[in-house]
């Protein structure tokens, strides 16, 4: 590079720095666990009847008012959530199943002192010290239940564990469960 162009982009790089700066921090803070998934906000209204059928019979309790359309290797999902009679915010994750829909999970954020203690037992057996950031109850409704821990590095990175439970025993996961 030569001094013109090397000073010219270093005035460009200057002149864009603080632009850069104010854009971010004007973006809104994103949930934890958000980075790393990809799904796309869908208006309540306009999430299918039959899926909202489904997440209704699941859990009437439910006033559902926001949605999320992902797409996962090859398969469509929708994430309905709202608010239960007491109060909690709940999430379904309904999967294309054919023609139809099926609730697949029925997640919670809880605290740590929330969790089972085989659960985590397990997580500190794999992750000595981990202190998550965010927990989800993912009950899967076969008996199944899978806590998904999410913690968040010093940079902001994000990685997520997770560890199943049944039957009253706690399983570390190597491998993302599949819903």
């Amino acid at each position: 590079m030569t001094r013109l162009s090397l000073l010219g982009f270093i005035t460009f790089a200057t002149l864009l720095t603080p632009a850069c700066e104010r854009d971010a921090a004007e973006q809104p803070a994103r949930e934890i666990g958000a980075s790393l998934s990809d799904k796309s906000a869908v208006d309540i209204e306009a999430v299918p009847a039959a899926v909202m059928d489904a997440a209704r019979a699941a859990r009437p309790d439910v006033a559902f008012a926001e949605a999320e359309r992902e797409l996962r290797t090859g398969v469509v999902y929708f994430d309905v959530g709202g608010e239960n009679d007491a109060g909690e915010e709940i999430e379904l994750d309904i999967m294309q199943d054919g023609d139809g829909w099926k609730v697949v999970e029925i997640q919670r954020d809880i605290t740590f002192a929330q969790t089972p203690t085989p659960v985590r037992d397990a997580l500190e057996a794999q992750v000595p010290g981990a202190a998550p950031d965010r927990i989800i109850e993912s009950d899967q409704t076969d008996g199944v239940v899978i806590y998904e821990f999410f913690i968040r590095g010093d940079d902001g990175a994000e990685t997520k564990f997770e560890v199943k439970y049944a039957g009253g025993e706690a399983e570390f996961l190597t491998e993302e469960w599949a819903h």
